[in-house]
């Protein structure tokens, strides 16, 4: 299956602008979320579970994922450590051990802009500027403590969900996981009224003293969200015909944590060995944001 010729220019016309970084700002706290989802509601049993940060600065907060970080540096431990135990640095036998599949999406508030930046892979880097989401959020009386946090809860329909959230209005921050925003006070725990959709809390790190930065990426490629959505389904569609286009296009975009093998020259590696991970294919038929009953 070729890709239409009008998404081939579509890809053209998005990789000719690229995004308006917004000012970085200092990482001050980082708050830690397991995330929960029944992303198939046809096996109950089986629950998609990853682990997520949000990274909080005086103006701005990024939601990512934990795992897919530490997945990276596993790997390129991995790559290190054979290149270090190597007999000859010059004719290395690499072996990778793949790691399962993780969410690639960030999302960035910037409260003060009352804007809301998604950045995704789809081969290149890609980001979305949207308003911030406005959640009508009903404040109750009931109280409860998270690691020492006294929190209120409120709640709110959002994106097809009913949602409860626990924040707490010591820790000065509008921000929460995902899109969830605009309570007084960081908003430490949520899930909806069926509880298939969680993000629950799982501690804080004080990061005041670290290097640590709210930015995105300035070479991510500014898109539409519609038109970001084409290309997603049409890599869906056709991967393998999706990535022949991209690498056609001259459109191949690169990082340098893209890789595990940057300890390494490619004229140095004499074989690699590829170890799947097991298979984790996810069924998503109860996807996080539903579509609105009429």
């Amino acid at each position: 299956m070729r890709l239409k010729k009008s998404l081939l220019l579509s890809v053209a016309l998005i990789i000719s602008a690229f995004v308006n970084a917004q000012t970085p700002d200092k990482g001050i706290w980082l708050v830690h979320y397991n995330f929960t989802h029944k992303a198939d509601t046809t096996n109950g049993a089986k629950l998609y579970t990853e682990k997520f940060v949000l990274l909080l600065g005086k103006n701005a907060s990024v939601y990512r994922s934990l795992d897919k970080q530490l997945n990276e540096q596993a790997v390129a431990n991995e790559v290190a450590s054979q290149v270090k135990a190597s007999a000859n640095p010059h004719a290395v036998d690499l072996t990778l051990h793949g790691t399962p599949a993780t969410t690639t999406d960030e999302y960035y508030q910037y409260l003060a802009d009352k804007k809301l930046y998604t950045e995704k892979k789809i081969i290149n880097y890609y980001v979305t500027e949207e308003p911030m989401p406005a959640i009508n959020w009903k404040i109750t009386g009931d109280t409860m403590s998270f690691a020492g946090q006294r929190c209120q809860k409120a709640t709110a329909h959002f994106k097809g969900r009913d949602y409860i959230a626990w924040f707490s209005p010591e820790l000065p921050f509008r921000n929460g996981p995902w899109k969830l925003n605009g309570l007084p006070g960081l908003i430490v725990e949520a899930y909806d009224a069926r509880k298939e959709v969680v993000f629950s809390f799982a501690g804080f790190e004080d990061r005041s003293q670290s290097a640590d930065m709210v930015s995105i990426d300035p070479t991510d490629i500014k898109a539409g969200v519609d038109e970001l959505e084409r290309l997603h389904q049409a890599q869906l569609a056709d991967p393998r015909g999706f990535a022949r286009a991209m690498r056609g296009s001259g459109a191949r975009q690169k990082r340098s944590t893209d890789s595990p093998l940057n300890s390494i020259s490619p004229a140095d590696i004499k074989s690699i060995n590829i170890v799947a991970a097991p298979e984790s294919k996810i069924v998503i038929n109860n996807p996080i944001e539903l579509p609105e009953k009429k």
